[in-house]
Formats: C-alpha cells, structure tokens, sequence
C-alpha cells in the first residue's frame, strides 16, 4: 500500500508522480480550443445547489469568487474579484475590497450588492432552492456593503474554516438582479464574470465557451473551451477528439493509452480528496437496528478488497475513516482497526456480523443497492460490495441509474443502501464531517439522521483554534459516526488526470471539484 501524507493546511497537498506540467520559463501562446470530455451531465447550472463534477467541469469557467488559490503553491490564497482583504485579529471581522470595473458578461458592473446578495443565498436560500453547503456558513451573522466595492462580513463566531471558504469554487458570485429574479434562474441560465462566456449548451453532446474580452485577469490564453459529453476516456482521447478528462483515469486506462498515444500524451498524479461513502435510508425499517449496520460494514473486507481495488480503479490502496487517514486529523490506524468495519481479520469480522444479524433476525437480508452509471470507480465497488454482502448470507440487488436520476432518486432518499461521496477541497474536517450534521442542517445527509451531539461537537470544532483540541473533537465526530454506521466510509481515491502533450499550463489539485476555469492553461499548438 502507498501512503501519500498530507500534513495540513500549511502544506495539505503533496503532488505524487507529477509528470509533464512543463516549464515555468515557457511562454504561453494565445489561441486554440481546448476540448475536454465529460463523463456526467450536468443535472442543473446553479453551482451553488450541487456537488456533482457534471456541473463543476462545465460552469466554474463561467464564474468568479472572492478568492481563489494559488495552484503554483496550493494551498495559498490569491484574490480573484477581492484585490485586498483582510481578518480581524479576533477572527470577527473580514473585510473585502473589490476589483474595479469588473462587469459581468451581460454588461452590467459587479458590485459589492451582489457579493451579499451570493453569499445571503449560499446562507439562507430562498424557498424552492438549495444551497447545498448551507451548515458552511452558518457562523456568518451579517454582511454589510459601505460602498459599491466594499464587502464586511461580521462573524457570530470565528470559524476556522472560513478564509479558506471564501475560496470555495462553489462560491459563484451570482448577480443580485439575477438572484433576485422569480424562480430558480440559475437552474437553467448562466451569467457570471468569469474568463469564458456561455455559448451553448446541447444535452448529451458538448458544452460551447468562448474567451471573455473584458476579463478582470490577464492569464487567460484560449479563444474558448467545448466540453464533450464522453462514454470513455481512452478512445476519446487517444482518437482525438479530447486533449484531457479531468476526472481521473484507472491504472488500466492509463496504461492502454500509453500504449496507444506514447510521447503523445502525458499524466499528473495527485492524492484525492474524495471519499467514497456507503449511505444507509433511515427510513428502511432493518436499518433501524444498529447491529444490522454495523453487520453491513463488518462484512466489508477493506484491506484485502483495496488492494485489489486500487489497480483496477481510481481509488486509494488503504481503508480510511471519514476523516482522511494520511492527514494529521485521522486517528491513528491501530484505533481505525477497533472499530466495525476495520478489522484487519476480515473473516473473523464476516463471522461476528453474521451473528449480529441472527441476533436481530435479519439472516437473509433483501435489499437494494443504488448505483451511479459511472463506470470508475462505481461499477467496481458495486461489484466489490455486492460479493463482500452475499459472503454473510445476505441477499442484495443493484440497480444502475444514469447520473442525473441517481442524484434525484438519492436526494428523495428513494433507495435502501446508496452509493456516495464526499467531496473535499481541503483536508480540514470542517469539510470532511459536514455530512453528519443532521438532516435539517444538511441536506447531503441523505441517510436522513438526526444527531444532536455531533452537531454540537461539530460547531465546537469550527470554532476551536487550538489545532490539538480541534483534532480531538473531529475524531470524537468520525468514531461516532463509523461506530453508528448510518454512512459507511470505504476510502478516499486516487486521482490521475490525462493531457494531450500539447495542453500547458494545467496544475493538478487534490480534487477533480477545483481548478475547473481554465485560467493559465493553453495548447503549444
């Protein structure tokens, strides 16, 4: 098993097997096109609703936020529509001053009015539409506009996950006159003030861009970008039809198209802040019973079955907590393995399931399991799963839906064991944990739990500034959550991203969510 450690926020991504980025002394050339494939459609254009990379590999190109980070030297922050900013020495108070003249692609200016009115939505949205990361605003009390390009936003609480939050790419900044528009216009509508304009989109088939004149930056070096909507990565690629996929590559996909593309194509490697979670409806009546949770993780063999895994899809070799195990928040391994689910014995741990499921008089248990049409690493961990269930006797059925009805079906909480995910920017456990809060903080919780002591927990740790005291408290929160097992962690993956040789410029980021506007990257064509 290899181990890539992050070591925290001053240093939280270590680039492993990092090949082909090219050479600081080069000069970027101006024009081109950059096509890219796309495995998932976006289910909507509100970037502020989803956490779906269908979205977030078409729409962040469109949009800026406050700050962004610097992918020279992740994860330092660097301003994008802020040109100064400031926190207070109390953590109460951070203050934004704007870029001038920054106009969004309808022609009208940015002002501070619509940095409140983004970040007013993000924390309160209206009636009818979702902010998907809600709980990560909640320390906000209010945010007030002296002027046309000043924004203060006035804290309840410090919260130690804020400054980098206002780096989120979620964070869009939207128009006030657009929010502020009857319905969801953000749905299906797109306006931003980032370096691409929207052109087109048609469903299924590709998503058109064109450069934006009047950017506010001046490191945007493509006349524009088609997004395609693929099947698989290595014909497409390797017949020309995309110079990248910014998802990731299996290690068998990466070796198929070196043996068809050679010194035609090239890799960037990076550890990857995605965490594959086995989610259980609490509305399923067996799963009322803890024991028959906590046989369905026992039955689980993680370290033999990732190892296998990791060489045939795009995840880690080691079983992790939901808090990542190679960063300093995780509890150590010798205390993971203590719990359901992490026995290093997994035939013994398959026993001890099996009579916890005679005890509660579940031998046998029928149920179905939803899974995401995406091949990597989905298909495999159905596969990977379904086997390690019907070792213990159980008798579970899979059903397959296509990305969009899966996001659905799953948001209804139409399912009895799902697929999911947690999909992190930053190893910070703000980030990491947001998905126990309860069900009426989150809507990710889509177990659909409520626990009061891991909320509390989790705003302590928000608010916590001793980092040993905060870790304390993060792994309080993972423990509980793998000992109730409600959302069963797997791993997080592994992250490899194919580029045509021509494409420069890229920096890959320890997640496939961030790094998406195409700032800096051009063709040497």
């Amino acid at each position: 098993m290899t181990r890539t450690i992050f070591t925290g926020i001053a240093a939280c991504v270590v680039v492993a097997g990092l090949t082909g980025i090219g050479s600081a002394a080069e000069e970027p050339k101006r024009g081109g096109i950059l096509e890219y494939g796309v495995k998932a459609e976006p289910e909507t254009y509100d970037v502020h609703a989803t956490n779906a990379y269908g979205v977030m590999h078409f729409l962040p190109q469109h949009y800026s936020t406050l700050l962004t980070f610097d992918w020279d030297n992740f994860p330092e922050l660097v301003g994008d529509l802020a040109e100064e900013w400031e926190m207070s020495e109390d953590g109460m108070t951070y203050t934004f001053k704007l870029r001038e003249g920054v106009e969004f692609h309808d022609g009208t200016p940015l002002t501070s009015a619509d940095v409140k009115a983004t970040y007013e939505r993000l924390r309160n949205p209206p009636e009818g539409e979702v902010s998907a990361r809600q709980p990560l605003f909640e320390s906000i009390d209010t945010i007030e506009t002296p002027d046309d390009d000043t924004v203060v936003f006035h804290m309840k609480n410090p919260d130690a996950f804020m400054t980098q939050n206002f780096a989120s790419p979620y964070n869009s900044i939207y128009a006030k006159a657009d929010i502020d528009k009857p319905g969801n216009w953000h749905k299906d509508h797109v306006n931003g003030s980032g370096p691409f304009v929207f052109v087109e989109h048609e469903p299924g088939s590709k998503w058109v861009t064109e450069r934006y004149e009047k950017y506010h930056h001046d490191d945007v070096y493509l006349d524009g970008t088609i997004g395609y909507r693929i099947k698989d990565i290595v014909p497409a690629l390797a017949g020309g039809q995309i110079m990248a996929e910014w998802r990731s590559v299996s290690p068998p996909e990466r070796a198929n198209l070196e043996e068809q593309m050679g010194d035609k194509v090239k890799f960037q490697s990076s550890p990857w802040l995605s965490e594959s979670v086995i989610t259980l409806n609490s509305k399923f009546e067996p799963f009322q019973d803890k024991r028959v949770r906590q046989a369905l993780t026992m039955c689980i063999d993680r370290y033999k079955g990732l190892d296998a895994l990791g060489k045939l899809t795009i995840i880690s070799d080691f079983p992790s907590g939901h808090l990542l195990a190679t960063s300093e928040w995780a509890m150590p391994e010798e205390e993971l393995q203590k719990l359901p689910g992490f026995s290093p014995d997994g035939d013994a741990a398959k026993e001890e399931a099996k009579k916890l499921l005679k005890e509660a008089g579940y031998e046998g248990l029928e149920f179905v399991y939803s899974n995401r049409g995406v091949q990597h690493p989905f298909d495999q961990i159905a596969i990977f799963l379904i086997s390690e269930w019907k070792k213990c006797g159980l008798n579970p059925q899979m059903v397959t839906n296509p990305t969009a009805k899966f996001v659905e079906m799953r948001s209804n909480g139409g399912f009895d064991v799902t697929i999911d995910w947690n999909s992190a920017f930053l190893p910070d456990p703000t980030q990491m944990l947001a998905k126990h809060l309860s069900v009426d903080r989150n809507p990710q919780n889509y177990a659909g739990v409520t626990d009061r002591e891991i909320d509390g927990w989790f705003d302590q740790q928000r608010r916590e500034t001793d980092k040993d005291k905060r870790r304390e408290l993060a792994q309080k929160i993972d423990r509980k959550a793998i000992e109730d097992a409600w959302m069963l962690p797997l791993t997080y993956w592994a992250r490899t991203v194919p580029l045509d040789a021509r494409v420069m410029g890229y920096r890959i980021a320890p997640s496939h969510l961030i790094n998406t506007d195409w700032r800096g990257v051009w063709l040497d064509q």
